[in-house]
């Protein structure tokens, strides 16, 4: 009777599971699924109370600054923190990680002194502070760009996943996953870019919505909305351009960012000043045929927005369909510009872009219209 108890206690040992950690929005075809799986169980990074990783949501520099200075030392660092930048006050909760790798020298921050903790981190800040601080091996690099070393010994030990087209992409939660785990396990052997391809030049997008919202069918519906008026004028049909709903997005993240809408591109402007915005345009890579004196405008609307569902694609077009209601309501009126804009027959392009701001309840909508572009941009990154 002893040994079958003792038996007995083994086999029931032998069959309590290991503990498994899993997300509902990792799936198991998911390509850093292994990755995210290791950071998690390592301690490295932990998911979020509703049982989710968030693994395409993109991290800003506090938020990767302490993951990878935690993940070397296996928690905080023991010395209290300063006010080692401007932006970066010792109350913090992520001040004791950044001056840490300020005083190590793994950052260095702006040359106005700030850090801006806030802002979503690129692959070549990633590179740097995951090379600094996790020892990566350089060498003398072939570019001569501040970032070159970095980058170069990331991609000769492929340790950049091949998610990333360029330079200047900002990181998601799950390839910065996929990148630790690569450089602590050593993984020189998965499918990675060349420099050469990260140096190519493109524009990033710069969309930035919830995930849960389809941007796609935001755009086709709003196209819809302005081509059926557009028709029953006998006006030529409106089409998206990609550099115009790139600028139109950067205006809408811009504004989300200041947490209030206008037309002003530098403080004093006056509420629309068309040469200010053309310079805007051009630093963007942007410039338009003159047709009659028109080149280009810009229409902008917010409103409240609110979703708790698993697709708010409906909850979203509800909301901005306020905003095309008022364009429209300007039609016969003294003050008319934005109904104008919708049925002006010299612009041939459109750009929507859209930022939510969840945690305020409101979004963001700007409208570039466009003749034609004459410049030469760079074309919108993969």
């Amino acid at each position: 009777m002893k040994n079958f108890f003792i038996i007995l206690i083994t086999f029931v040992i032998f069959i309590i599971p290991t503990r498994v950690f899993g997300y509902s929005d990792v799936a198991s075809d998911y390509s850093y699924k292994i990755a995210v799986d290791y950071i998690t169980q390592k301690g490295i990074v932990k998911g979020y109370a509703d049982g989710t990783f968030k693994p395409n949501a993109k991290i800003n520099r506090a938020e990767f600054t302490k993951i990878i200075v935690g993940a070397k030392l296996g928690g905080e660092p023991t010395e209290s923190a300063v006010d080692c930048f401007l932006d970066v006050p010792k109350d913090q909760w992520f001040a004791s990680f950044v001056c840490y790798a300020k005083e190590k020298g793994y950052i260095g921050g702006y040359p106005d002194g700030k850090f801006q903790p806030a802002d979503n981190i690129n692959l070549v800040e990633a590179s740097k502070i995951l090379v600094n601080v996790l020892n990566i091996p350089t060498q003398e690099p072939q570019g001569h760009e501040w970032y070159s070393e970095y980058i170069e010994a990331m991609a000769d030990l492929k340790y950049i996943p091949p998610s990333f087209s360029y330079l200047s992409q900002p990181v998601t939660r799950g390839e910065m996953a996929e990148m630790i785990w690569r450089i602590l396990e050593k993984k020189s052997d998965q499918q990675s870019v060349t420099v050469a391809k990260l140096s190519t030049p493109c524009y990033p997008l710069g969309e930035d919505v919830p995930s849960n919202i389809d941007m796609t069918r935001i755009r086709s519906t709003w196209l819809d909305w302005y081509n059926g008026v557009r028709a029953k004028a006998g006006l030529m049909a409106y089409k998206y351009n990609e550099q115009l709903n790139r600028t139109a997005i950067a205006w809408s993240e811009q504004s989300e960012i200041k947490g209030y809408m206008d037309h002003k591109r530098n403080p004093g402007d006056s509420y629309y000043d068309y040469y200010k915005i053309a310079a805007w345009f051009k630093d963007m890579g942007l410039e338009f045929k003159n047709l009659y004196r028109v080149t280009f405008t810009e229409n902008i609307g917010w409103g409240p927005y609110k979703c708790s569902k698993t697709d708010c694609a409906d909850d979203l077009l509800s909301a901005i369909k306020y905003t095309f209601d008022f364009y429209m309501a300007e039609k016969g009126k003294a003050s008319s510009a934005h109904y104008d804009s919708v049925m002006n027959k010299y612009f041939k392009e459109i750009g929507l872009g859209i930022a939510i701001d969840e945690k305020a309840g409101k979004y963001y909508l700007t409208v570039h219209y466009g003749t034609e572009i004459t410049s030469n941009p760079w074309p919108i990154c993969d």
